[in-house]
């Protein structure tokens, strides 16, 4: 299969900001007619590799709105790249329902993917939510919906 944006959408779930600014303001988006979406954090750390850390984890709605966290038995994959400058490879991480992303003087690169099945009975929307973070450190948040599946020709939006 061609993977293409007509197969695998992309949305930008917040654009390079400051930690301490994403907090829960990342886009909502619908997995109603999806399979999953893998979310993906490029953390920009500062030049003295100091400020706190980023604790990232996914919020469930039954619409794009709202914060009911994730919960046990509804654990993602994780996959991170914590020094990009050193390596390309993504290295597996034990599932969770949250990641903890430490402060480096480096860009680094996690991954979750959030499969559809696992939200609560009648929610369909996620969202990724943080902590505090910090102003010295940046990241953006991209979603790429999976296994998008639409009955009609007009597909529906799936972003809040």
């Amino acid at each position: 299969m061609i993977f293409s944006p007509e197969n695998l959408p992309v949305r930008v779930g917040i654009g390079p900001t400051a930690t301490n600014g994403i907090a829960d303001t990342c886009d909502w988006i619908n997995l109603e007619n999806a399979d999953g979406v893998l979310i993906t954090i490029v953390h920009v750390g500062n030049t003295g590799g100091a400020g706190g850390s980023l604790v990232c984890t996914v919020h469930q709605g039954t619409t794009g709105a709202g914060t009911l966290a994730l919960a046990v038995k509804q654990e993602f994959q994780i996959w991170a790249n914590l020094d990009c400058t050193a390596s390309d490879t993504m290295v597996r991480q034990t599932d969770a329902i949250t990641y903890t992303i430490a402060p480096a003087a480096v860009t680094q690169i996690v991954q979750f993917y959030v499969r559809a099945s696992n939200l609560t009975q009648g929610y369909k929307w996620i969202q990724l939510g943080t902590g505090t973070g910090d102003a010295s450190n940046t990241a953006s948040v991209i979603y790429q919906i999976c296994g998008a599946r639409y009955q009609q020709t007009t597909p529906p939006t799936d972003i809040a």
